[in-house]
């Protein structure tokens, strides 16, 4: 029988899933291996679903989301924050820095900051360009 930890994700995300695998195999908590293998995926461009180079809205503006929960149900969320590239992490510091359970928006952002993630645009020249395609199609 394998007693080895292993990760499994949704999505084809190859890279991910094997960064969230060695984490575990090093002895990284659960959501820690989560986190670092979601990273992979943040930080992915090519990926218009999450992370920098995610698709805009309406507006033209990139806001990302995430939640998180621990083994023992302690839970931390973030909606509708622009700016902020690793919103995986950051849902973590809600659970674990504040009595929250969420933070949207501007707050969620500026509490960001104060915690030391830097501020980086998150649309792209290719999320902008097919943005603007979608804005002039019927």
């Amino acid at each position: 029988m394998n007693k080895k930890p292993i990760a499994i994700c949704t999505w084809g995300f190859v890279a991910a899933n094997a960064k969230a695998g060695e984490a575990l195999l090093k002895g990284t908590s659960a959501l820690d291996a989560a986190i670092e293998g979601v990273t992979v995926e943040e930080e992915n461009i090519k990926n218009t679903t999450v992370g920098k180079g995610g698709a805009p809205d309406r507006q033209g503006h990139v806001t990302l989301d995430a939640c998180v929960m621990d083994s023992n149900g302690d839970c931390g969320a973030v909606v509708c924050v622009e700016n902020i590239t690793h919103v995986a992490a950051l849902a973590k510091a809600v659970m674990t820095e504040t009595p929250h359970v969420m933070l949207a928006g501007k707050g969620a952002e500026e509490f960001a900051y104060a915690q030391g993630f830097k501020k980086e645009e998150l649309l792209t020249e290719a999320s902008k360009k097919a943005w603007e395609d979608w804005l002039k199609s019927p």
